[in-house]
């Protein structure tokens, strides 16, 4: 049987805002056990949500796969993407978890992100100062 894998799994915000959509891309690969490399797979892959079969898509050449999430609600979803295999090909799946969250929510977190940030730039400043004095 030929080794598959599911690669780059990535969701456009892992934290979005209940009522908007995200998409969650990967590419399938095989291992190309002369060559020792994995290279794109075509083939069907499913997304599966909360264990409920959301979605199907079709791989390009590139083994490039594209999957579109939309929640009305908050809360975390587990998000699979599977691949079922076939006669001379191992099946294969990864796993990512959304969590949809409140407006208010994704505010809060920016807001954080933007002190963390800031005081960072503080501290590469007082550093650089620090250094500049050190010198004299």
């Amino acid at each position: 049987m030929i080794r598959t894998r599911i690669a780059g799994l990535h969701v456009s915000d892992s934290k979005p805002v209940a009522g908007e959509e995200v998409t969650i891309r990967g590419y399938l690969q095989q291992y190309n056990a002369r060559d020792k490399m994995w290279i794109p797979l075509r083939a069907r892959v499913k997304m599966v949500v909360d264990g409920i079969q959301h979605d199907i898509a079709w791989t390009d050449p590139n083994g490039f796969f594209e999957f579109k999430l939309y929640s009305k609600y908050t809360g975390k979803k587990r998000v699979e993407v599977l691949f079922t295999g076939d006669e001379t090909r191992e099946p294969c799946r990864r796993e990512i978890t959304v969590e949809f969250i409140s407006r208010e929510q994704k505010l809060r977190v920016e807001r954080i992100a933007k002190i963390v940030l800031a005081i960072l730039v503080l501290l590469l400043i007082l550093s650089y100062v620090f250094v500049v004095l050190l010198r004299l």
